[in-house]
């Protein structure tokens, strides 16, 4: 139960444009040039979500015009305490209208990504997963974004 409603709260925060408030301190944002420096330096920032109960995970869909691809990374808080720098579950997707989902998961210690997509005349949809600790607990925070950055 808890699980699925982490889950939904994190859904909702994605296409809202906000983050759920949880009883975490919240970690400071992390920016969008640590994105590009993932994707590479022709990329720029298009949407970004940050999702948990601590705020400790950000997704980026970055485009780049000069090579017409798309680029999603997920990306952990360098403030989230002992995760940071450890190889835990973390996931990065994109998917376009009517194709099938490109992901990059595994035990990843700071981003999962970079996952390139060409998506000419289609709308984009990014995901993220990361498996969230806290005092004596630990619960997967799933999201997807809205279709959205068309072209």
């Amino acid at each position: 139960m808890r699980r699925s409603m982490a889950r939904g709260l994190a859904a909702l925060a994605i296409a809202f444009g906000t983050v759920p408030a949880g009883s975490g301190t919240a970690n400071a944002a992390i920016s969008d040039g640590a994105a590009v420096s993932a994707c590479g330096s022709s990329y720029y920032v298009q949407r970004k979500a940050t999702i948990g109960w601590g705020q400790d995970v950000t997704v980026f869909l970055l485009y780049s015009a000069s090579t017409k691809l798309n680029c999603v990374v997920t990306m952990k808080h360098p403030d989230m305490g002992w995760v940071y720098g450890a190889a835990t579950a973390l996931s990065a997707g994109i998917q376009a209208e009517g194709g099938s989902w490109k992901t990059d998961p595994g035990d990843y210690k700071y981003y999962a990504g970079p996952v390139y997509l060409s998506a000419p005349g289609k709308c984009v949809r990014f995901s993220a997963y990361y498996e969230e600790y806290g005092a004596g607990y630990s619960h997967d925070i799933n999201c997807t974004s809205p279709w959205g950055s068309c072209g």
